[in-house]
């Protein structure tokens, strides 16, 4: 924890002011003037049209923020003490939290106000505590006297600052950033904590700190250095462990049996660990114990003068006083404090094979020049000529140790720092070839070419044939899948005009001339943070404009086009039909909208199981009475909505191999002289057997739009049409249609009821294995699922509610 305080062992070192405390204004520092990537480093001017973020340093006993831009610090460093339960242990924790989270908020809202230009903006916080990637503490001990494990500190902040893309990060990790130009190296701070976090830059994109799946690591300072020592308490390592955890929470007696015994505890309620020997409020408290065990060498001190005789006053700022006035009884305690510190670095470097030490921390800085000396003295003193160590030149042992000037605001500088490399990479969520999962990666931001254009997705949706790829079931690898959404152009090439940045747009997956080129099939598809496309794309239609402001809903434009294109080759007058729609699931559901929308006399929707009708009915889609289940007694149910007459157009949207069985439930539904659409069901090879004992292959028909009149095996006619995907004009019609076309009397069809669940793309992956193996989301029933491609973290939620419908929607 780099946090920088003056109480409890941390050390201030007096700026403008030399005011030791907090205020109940924030105070104000100027940032260091410097040059980019000097030691001292100071953040240069950057581009005046580089978004501004806001970023928040949460140390021991200072809390401070700033505004970022292209990884730099820019203006005035806000600073406020970070409230605490540091003499006030009858304060309930949620209330420090609270007052803690509130507080950043208020700042961070103030500078987000004074920033141009306005919109959601990033925020990252780096957190005194170990926290998770996802925001989430793990151990808040030494930040807030307790663990407060679970809590979500990402969460509170974002429920707080509605206009803040939040991240959250451990405040050493976020420190190492700040001097990635050294490459690969050890940073470690020994502030109101110990702790160290090894930085490599050839690590890739943000993953440079090492750390597991969850963020976390580099923790040494609860690891117990001197375990032999905790045998001499009652109980042995439990016993100390019982007695730890009473100190740290304020038990007198507890913390005067571990001096009796000469063992230190830490905050965490560890005894004789690294951070109960090195840490700064361990230094004071060991000037304490040894002030009232030694009387006699404590009187005599430089330490003794400055506290006025009494070992309660002894704070950091005056163990830092005395050792820089060269205190025998102050340096003897540094001596004892670096000794274990020194065996860890000195093991991190060997077993890691590190070269350099970046230290940081409000006490080591605070105190400064005696207490490197300290440190130095136990390294040479340990150093052996052996193993990783061997040969080491006198200037390379000498440049172990890194001492940076900058030490102060390197946290806040390195969190810039972090968020200007996570905003110059992409995410892109890969299904590895022959596996039935999905893989969250991350990778560098392309280029965008002449005949270019970069598009930044908004919403994607994930469908039934995204699953079927992901099992295998349709033999395409397109390593990315998806080809539902809604994007942003970002970027335009110089040769590229019709679309200019700032532009919605989805996308047309089908080629128009080339069957076997199809986004998120066999080519990469859409769950990635940047889409390129070109000139051809655009020329071929394949981008359709899309209104500002458009919701999740509008991912369904592309399937809607689809299911047009199928109205079209099924009928031209839809208007007094009596229809039968085989499939409950979206695609089903989009046929079952339009159908109404264009005044069919009775749609009746059929499905294999309940809970799909279930789902579809509870969300306003389908009226309850004209539900059907898929099932032998389909033909008289039809019969029954539709006075005997049976169904005049019917499309088979079934998922999987479906098709065939469906058809042959459907046929004796059909009206002598019924059209039958083969929407979706039917795969390669697969054919479906017609009246005369007649085999019709499917492919063809589907493929070219084609149309065959065969006989229904129950009796009668009927013309079997086929079609795959949209063309430009049923893209446009679509639109239209969503629009409320050119009429303001025309009301527009609502897709809203059809999206059940918004995700982020990190939880994608689960969501797509809990749909494959269970059929549902977070438990529960599913309709299309809608990546929200501004959502943090791992998100899983229900679409908000749906609004009262209007004419003309499902």
């Amino acid at each position: 924890m780099t946090g920088r305080t003056e109480q409890d062992g941390q050390v201030h070192v007096p700026e403008q002011d030399g005011r030791p405390g907090g205020t109940a204004g924030p105070e104000r520092q100027r940032r260091p003037g410097g040059t980019a990537g000097a030691e001292q480093d100071g953040w240069p001017e950057a581009a005046a049209t580089a978004e501004r973020g806001v970023v928040v340093d949460v140390g021991g006993t200072w809390t401070r923020l700033a505004l970022a831009e292209a990884g730099r610090l820019v203006g005035e460093v806000l600073r406020f003490a970070t409230p605490n339960r540091r003499g006030r242990p009858g304060v309930p924790l949620a209330a420090v939290r609270d007052e803690l989270l509130d507080r950043i908020a208020e700042e961070a809202d103030r500078l987000h106000r004074t920033a141009e230009p306005a919109g959601r903006r990033e925020v990252g916080v780096a957190f005194g505590a170990v926290v998770t990637a996802e925001g989430v503490v793990r151990d808040a001990s030494v930040l807030w006297q307790a663990q407060s494990a679970g809590y979500d500190v990402r969460a509170a902040l974002r429920a707080r600052l509605p206009w803040a893309r939040v991240t959250v990060l451990n405040d050493v990790a976020a420190a190492a950033w700040h001097y990635r130009r050294l490459g690969r190296f050890a940073l470690l701070t020994v502030s109101t904590g110990v702790a160290v976090k090894v930085f490599d830059d050839r690590l890739p994109g943000t993953a440079k700190v090492l750390a597991d799946p969850a963020g976390l690591g580099g923790e040494i300072g609860h690891v117990p250095v001197e375990p032999s020592r905790l045998d001499a308490v009652p109980g042995g390592p439990a016993g100390a462990a019982r007695l730890g955890r009473a100190a740290a929470a304020g038990d007198r007696a507890a913390r005067e049996q571990l001096a009796g015994l000469d063992l230190p505890w830490c905050d965490c309620g560890a005894v004789a660990d690294l951070c109960a020997y090195s840490s700064g409020p361990a230094v004071v408290r060991a000037a304490v114990r040894r002030a009232r065990r030694d009387p006699a060498d404590f009187a005599g001190s430089v330490l003794h003068r400055m506290v006025g005789g009494d070992p309660d006053r002894i704070d950091g700022r005056a163990l830092a006083d005395a050792a820089r006035a060269g205190d025998a009884f102050v340096t003897d305690l540094l001596h004892a404090a670096t000794r274990h510190l020194a065996v860890a670095l000195l093991q991190v470097c060997a077993q890691l094979g590190l070269r350099s030490v970046v230290v940081v921390g409000g006490f080591a800085h605070g105190v400064g020049a005696p207490w490197f000396a300290a440190l130095r003295e136990w390294l040479a003193r340990l150093w052996v000529d052996a193993g990783w160590f061997s040969g080491w030149t006198a200037a390379e042992r000498a440049g172990l140790l890194h001492v940076p000037g900058d030490a102060e605001h390197a946290t806040l500088a390195g969190m810039a720092g972090y968020l200007a490399a996570r905003q110059a990479e992409t995410r892109e969520v890969v299904k590895p070839v022959g596996e039935a999962r999905l893989v969250l990666t991350t990778g560098t931001r392309p280029r965008c070419g002449r005949e270019q254009l970069l598009l930044k997705p908004r919403y994607a949706g994930l469908c039934g044939t995204d699953l079927e790829i992901l099992r295998g079931e349709r033999g395409v690898e397109p390593g990315v899948l998806g080809h539902e959404c809604v994007a942003e152009v970002v970027e335009v090439g110089a040769s590229v005009s019709g679309l200019r940045p700032g532009d919605l747009v989805t996308l047309n997956p089908n080629h128009p001339t080339d069957d076997y080129l199809k986004l998120g099939h066999n080519l990469p598809g859409v769950f990635r943070d940047l889409l390129v496309s070109d000139l051809g794309a655009l020329a071929q239609g394949q981008l359709v404009g899309v209104p500002p402001g458009c919701g999740p809903e509008w991912v369904l434009l592309e399937p809607l086009a689809a299911v047009l294109r199928a109205h079209r080759t099924l009928a031209g007058d839809w208007a007094g039909r009596d229809v039968l729609v085989v499939g409950a699931g979206v695609l089903g559901l989009l046929h079952v909208a339009v159908a109404r929308a264009r005044g069919a006399r009775t749609v009746t929707v059929a499905a294999r199981t309940d809970r799909r009708l279930r789902a579809a009915v509870q969300r306003g889609l389908p009226a309850p009475d004209a539900v059907l289940p898929l099932a032998p007694g389909l033909a008289a149910g039809v019969r029954s909505a539709t006075c005997g007459r049976g169904a005049e157009l019917a499309v088979l949207a079934v998922a999987g191999d479906g098709g065939p069985a469906a058809a042959e439930l459907s046929w004796p539904a059909l009206a002598d002289g019924a059209g039958l659409h083969l929407f979706g069901g039917f795969r390669p090879g697969r054919l479906l057997q017609v009246g005369g004992g007649t085999m019709l292959d499917p492919g063809p028909v589907r493929a070219g739009g084609g149309r065959r009149v065969v006989r229904n095996p129950a009796g009668g006619r009927c013309t079997v049409v086929g079609s795959r995907g949209g063309r430009p004009g049923d893209f446009t019609a679509a639109r239209e249609l969503l629009t409320g076309g050119t009429s303001p009397a025309t009301p527009a069809l609502d897709l809203a009821p059809l999206v059940s669940h918004l995700v982020s793309l990190p939880a994608l992956p689960g969501v797509a294995t809990e749909l494959l193996d269970h059929g549902t989301v977070a438990g529960g029933s599913a309709l299309r699922v809608v990546v929200d491609f501004r959502l943090d973290g791992t998100v899983v939620a229900p679409a908000p509610p749906v609004p009262a419908r209007r004419r003309g929607t499902p």
